[in-house]
């Protein structure tokens, strides 16, 4: 196992025969699309890469990429430490119909004559996994905790008012007193 440097660049057939992995970080200001989805560019990628040949003789890449994003909570709007994590299971294509036939549990892994750029690859990896949504752990949350507060009275008094108020201000509520009128006998 080569740990530490990252290669820049791999060449997934010629990896695979050698049964090579690959185990370090990288700096996350690298992942350009990344870094425009988060809060800062400040932290470091974890990757471990494992390439080998599978039993049909097919390139196949295994491994993860994690790390401790921060992005802009989308309930109080404070930055949140969000750990993400992707795991890689890659099998390498030629073709769009090799694609199409790979085995459960793999996705392609499109191999072209010169190396890849291995951040490109990563990195659309990690996206991939960011949340739709960022938010703070409920129990981390300025803005949940101060909803969580009040206790199940408070809750049902409030809500008893704002029904209250519902009615009061119903403008079809003129229509039912008409309606009552009409039905009297004069």
């Amino acid at each position: 196992m080569l740990s530490g440097q990252l290669p820049k660049t791999v060449d997934p057939r010629k990896l695979a025969r050698q049964g090579l992995q690959f185990e370090g970080s990288l700096a996350l200001k690298q992942f350009n699309r990344l870094v425009a989805s988060l809060a800062d560019d400040q932290g470091e990628v974890k990757v471990f890469l494992h390439f080998y040949m599978s039993e049909d003789h097919r390139v196949v890449l295994q491994g993860y990429v994690e790390a401790n994003l921060k992005m802009i909570c989308q309930r109080c709007l404070d930055v949140a430490e969000l750990p993400v994590r992707s795991d890689l299971n890659l099998m390498g294509v030629l073709t769009d119909e090799q694609a199409r036939s790979l085995p459960e549990g793999y996705e392609p892994l499109m191999l072209i004559d010169e190396p890849m750029e291995l951040v490109p690859l990563l990195e659309e990896e990690l996206l991939l996994s960011l949340p739709i949504v960022a938010y703070h752990p409920p129990e981390a949350c300025q803005v949940q905790q101060s909803f969580t507060t009040e206790s199940d009275e408070e809750a049902e008094a409030f809500a008893a008012q704002a029904e209250e108020e519902e009615k009061r201000r119903n403008p079809f509520s003129v229509l039912a007193s008409l309606k009552t009128d009409a039905t009297e006998p004069k």
